[in-house]
């Protein structure tokens, strides 16, 4: 995708508007290795800028108390909710952040990436979500979700 060059013209595709949203609604127990987005589902809708590339946050609050360690990671679509095609699979490893099984008490953090590739001026939906590493349980206190277009 083009990048913006000195003397270009800025328009207005290639700046639409930064997304949030946030949940507080505590989820106990979660103990599923699969990554699921919970209920209710902490997602936003926000449209591509002609570069194809956007900042995505995603974050929250955790804890294990010596279960599994507990993972939020984003997951993001083509269209306006999660039934178009997959742009980005959750993984923790490069798209996500996960909480220490040494945690009693809640702690909160997050992960920012760049996603690149979008259709330019498409709708995509992005949402949090969530799993663990293995037998146990922990649980999460806050997500969170956010996207802002970079030209």
């Amino acid at each position: 995708m083009p990048d913006i060059l000195t003397g270009a013209r800025v328009k207005a595709a290639d700046f639409p508007a930064a997304v949030w949203a946030q949940d507080t609604t505590d989820i106990n127990g979660v103990s599923s290795g699969a990554f699921t987005p919970g209920s209710p589902e902490v997602g936003v809708t926000f449209t591509a800028p002609t570069s194809g590339r956007v900042l995505v946050f995603v974050g929250g609050g955790a804890r294990a108390a010596g279960g599994p360690r507990v993972f939020l990671a984003a997951n993001v679509f083509e269209g306006v909710d999660d039934t178009g095609p997959e742009v980005l699979a959750s993984s923790v490893g490069f798209t996500g952040c996960g909480f220490s099984s040494a945690s009693t008490d809640y702690y909160f953090q997050g992960r920012a990436f760049h996603l690149d590739g979008l259709s330019p001026g498409a709708t995509h939906y992005a949402r949090v979500t969530y799993a663990t590493s293995g037998a146990g349980s922990g649980d999460i206190s806050c997500r969170e979700i956010g996207v802002v277009p970079i030209p």
